[in-house]
């Protein structure tokens, strides 16, 4: 790993262990093993590197969701693999989830950033359009399948991560058609 992405898994691992005030660039660079002033070249400042580090993982969770796409697949089969994939990258990527909780309600936001890293996610207005030209899923907005979608994504890796219920992939599917069910046409 470069030096960069050392800095930035570090910053991962401690924002979501102690909190954004709690993971000062000192802290950061102790972790990591890079010095303070290496830091200071690669990033302006702490907000830089948070904001990096939010684009970081959005771009990683936008490689998972498109994994295993095909030619020919249809719009059910595609929101049905890209939900999935966005339920199993939390899964298996739970600094990277508890990251994304902790930014989205964060000071540290930026506005700027978030609408450049929505842009990589256009697959999913595509999508979108694409089934409603097609008459798959009923005239709601696209806000709205996006909300159901992720809500329910997250739902279901709350679930599994608290221990509450027990969620199998039996129940994973069930929830997905419980969100394809109130989509489609």
């Amino acid at each position: 790993m470069d030096k960069k992405t050392v800095i930035l898994q570090s910053t991962l691992k401690l924002i979501t262990e102690n909190g954004f005030h709690g993971a000062p660039v000192s802290l950061i660079a102790n972790d990591s093993g890079v010095a303070a002033g290496t830091i200071y070249r690669y990033f302006k400042n702490k907000e830089d590197i948070i904001n990096e580090l939010y684009t970081y993982v959005k771009k990683d969770f936008n490689d998972a969701i498109l994994a295993g796409m095909y030619e020919g697949i249809n719009e059910k089969e595609e929101y049905h693999l890209k939900w999935k994939n966005m339920v199993y990258y939390f899964i298996n990527n739970p600094l990277e989830a508890k990251f994304l909780d902790q930014y989205a309600a964060s000071p540290f936001i930026n506005e700027d950033i978030v609408k450049i890293n929505l842009e990589r996610y256009s697959h999913l207005r595509d999508l979108y359009k694409r089934s409603l030209s097609s008459g798959i899923i009923r005239e709601v907005s696209y806000e709205a399948v996006m909300v159901a979608m992720l809500g329910t994504v997250n739902q279901v890796y709350r679930t599994l991560d608290s221990n509450m219920l027990k969620v199998d992939e039996k129940v994973i599917n069930e929830v997905f058609e419980v969100f394809w069910i109130g989509i489609k046409k």
